[in-house]
């Protein structure tokens, strides 16, 4: 699916560089992790893999000798290199797996090879197209696609069906639940990698999730397009996905940061085997954050904070953002409109059961009969500056308005769906400064005007 999506994330892929290791500082009241680059490029190693005319027998050093597949770029690659993938459609038979870890200073870097699109498709009996435990790793600008256009509903429901039944035939489950990128992993999967980001890349038609975390510490999402997720998944999966993470350090900065993506056309529509009913198919979950995977009572709490901003979500079949059973998450300057499309009853932006929560600066415009938000069962959750519009407000804040944003081209359809603010909407100036994003989700810097504008996008 072509959308238009791609000139906004050039402006993006142009903002964000590299990092080695992070710097914090103060942005209003809240502290946030920027890049810091420290690594003597004189010491660092470049390798080239090449689908069409790699080999695994070349020594991967220049681009007329490259290699053919990640895995020898991982085997070669030390702390501060980088694995540059160069054009072509690759087509692994197995999972990608990055055990090899970076070190603070010195991450190991894949990415697109300047000015080439590699795309990666993935089929068959696979659970995790890519699987990440290492630490200290930063992946970016690659295309990774699953196999959701040759995958039916009705054989999806026949291998949940045959699960339920009480059978063990784990090929066939994979082949319906196969997710994208997967950074941990439940119980004993998880090698606990941390420092991991995700950036600049395509992930869609997986069957399963698009992009997860699950106990891993410092994931940074950022400038991805996630859609067409989690369609016939029996796990209830999301877009974007951050699941009990785990305390590398004791620091309560932000640790986890999902900004800048797109996500769309992510749903659910089998049902979660757990629960027997249909759940999630979000575009963005934070979900149970403040407890391990499998906590008992001795398990401390997690005391990272998490940054959810300047994301647009829309036409998903669960929420447009969603936290669930979670604590310390600011959900700022987002965008998010017409979900909720399976999951009938979910709010487009909210917090469930969540305590130290700030959602606040965003546009939150729903489906006819739909909820902006949600109050249930929450400690500490601030809602205030959001604009919202059509649907049900169980909760507003002093400052939030009811009243169209007045998009440029309001649409669920993502090669003309538009976003960003018409001049004279209401939603220009509408923010606060006293947490809000300082760049949009182009890169341009925040304020333009008086003051913030609400949602992803900043007028100029």
């Amino acid at each position: 699916m072509k959308h238009n999506f791609t000139l906004t994330l050039v402006g993006i892929l142009l903002f964000t560089t590299t990092f080695y290791g992070c710097d914090q500082k103060e942005v209003g009241n809240i502290s946030v992790i920027t890049p810091k680059t420290s690594v003597n490029s004189a010491l660092v190693k470049s390798y080239y893999i090449s689908d069409g005319t790699g080999s695994d027998a070349n020594t991967g050093l220049s681009t007329s000798s490259p290699l053919k597949t990640i895995t020898a770029g991982q085997n070669l690659a030390s702390p501060g290199d980088t694995v540059f993938i160069m054009n072509g459609n690759y087509m692994p038979v197995t999972t990608i797996q990055l055990l090899k870890s970076g070190t603070a200073d010195k991450y190991i870097t894949y990415k697109a090879y300047i000015g080439h699109s590699p795309k990666f498709l993935f089929s068959g009996s696979i659970w995790n197209a890519v699987s990440i435990n290492g630490s200290y790793i930063v992946v970016e600008g690659i295309e990774f696609q699953g196999n959701n256009q040759n995958l039916t509903y009705n054989d999806a429901l026949a291998s949940y069906n045959d699960k339920l039944a009480g059978g063990t035939n784990n090929s066939l489950y994979a082949t319906y639940n196969m997710n994208g990128i997967s950074i941990g992993g439940p119980s004993t999967e998880s090698k606990f990698p941390h420092h991991i980001v995700i950036r600049n890349c395509k992930i869609h038609d997986f069957p399963g999730g698009g992009l997860s975390s699950i106990q891993a510490d410092y994931a940074t999402f950022e400038g991805n397009t996630i859609y067409n997720n989690a369609w016939y998944m029996m796990y209830g999966g999301s877009g974007i996905s951050i699941l009990t993470p785990f305390d590398s350090d004791t620091k309560t900065t932000y640790k986890n940061i999902v900004r800048n993506n797109i996500c769309y056309n992510n749903r659910t529509t089998i049902p979660w085997i757990s629960q027997q009913r249909l759940s999630d198919g979000n575009g963005i979950i934070i979900d149970v954050n403040h407890r391990p995977y499998n906590a008992t009572a001795n398990d401390k709490p997690y005391v990272g904070r998490t940054l959810v901003e300047n994301n647009v979500c829309f036409n998903n079949g669960g929420s447009g953002i969603h936290a669930y059973d979670a604590a310390h998450i600011d959900i700022i300057n987002n965008t998010a409109y017409n979900n909720a499309q399976i999951m009938l009853t979910y709010a487009d932006i909210f917090a469930n059961t969540c305590e130290d929560v700030k959602i606040m600066n965003n546009i939150i415009y729903t489906k006819v009969g739909g909820n902006c938000n949600s109050n249930n069962k929450n400690t500490n959750v601030t809602y205030d500056y959001n604009i919202y519009f059509v649907g049900k407000v169980a909760v507003k804040g002093p400052n939030d308005k009811i009243i169209d944003p007045q998009f440029v081209t309001l649409s669920t359809d993502g090669s003309i769906a538009n976003f960003s603010l018409k001049v004279g909407s209401p939603a220009i100036d509408a923010g606060t400064q006293s947490i809000f994003s300082p760049n949009d989700i182009r890169g341009i810097p925040r304020p333009k005007g008086a003051t913030v504008d609400c949602g992803a996008y900043e007028v100029q």
